[in-house]
């Protein structure tokens, strides 16, 4: 009779990455990212209209 193996290989650990490549990820992470801002005159339009619906 033959011998079978029932070790399943193992796959190598990836090495940890290094800080500038934890770094560079998480810079093209944020890249995905958009934040539009409300310039002075979109806050004080939102703010009149806010208060002509509240009279």
């Amino acid at each position: 009779m033959g011998t079978t193996d029932n070790k399943k290989p193992q796959p190598t650990p990836a090495a940890a990455p290094t800080k500038e490549e934890r770094l560079a990820q998480a810079r093209e992470y944020a890249k995905q990212f958009k934040f539009d801002t409300l310039s002075e005159e979109d806050l004080i339009r939102l703010r009149r209209n806010a208060y002509k619906y509240a009279i």
